[in-house]
């Protein structure tokens, strides 16, 4: 059973089905494909909300370098490709051609970075 909380920026792309994957460190009891997902924003707060139910569809493994290299299951992603992973997953205050920088701000200070991208289908 998959257990997500989502900071308020990200909340709205979850809860109209745009963001479709979250990014996450490696778990002791990682999700796979078929698991549900609970997806909250608020969670452990007086102001905890669902955000919606999903399933699993896929896990992928990801690693993104202190020289700001991704790769996804050992596969490294052009500009334009890490640019659409983190406007999808929702940085898109700058547009898509920015979304990989905004990321980066993001993630300041937690470089390297290795864990997994948890893809879930649209809300049950």
């Amino acid at each position: 059973m998959g257990l997500y909380n989502f900071k308020k920026r990200f909340a709205p792309f979850v809860r109209d089905g745009s963001k479709r994957h979250t990014i996450r460190g490696k778990r002791a009891h990682p999700d796979k494909p078929g698991n549900t997902l609970h997806l909250y924003c608020g969670l452990r707060t007086k102001h905890t909300e669902l955000l919606g139910r999903s399933i699993c569809v896929k896990v992928e493994e990801i690693h993104v370098s202190a020289g700001q290299q991704v790769f996804i299951d050992g596969v490294e992603l052009s500009l334009s490709e890490k640019n659409a992973l983190a406007f999808c997953d929702g940085f898109r205050s700058r547009g898509v051609e920015d979304a990989f920088d905004e990321m980066m701000e993001f993630w300041e200070g937690r470089l390297p970075f290795s864990g997994n991208i948890i893809h879930w289908t649209k809300e049950l």
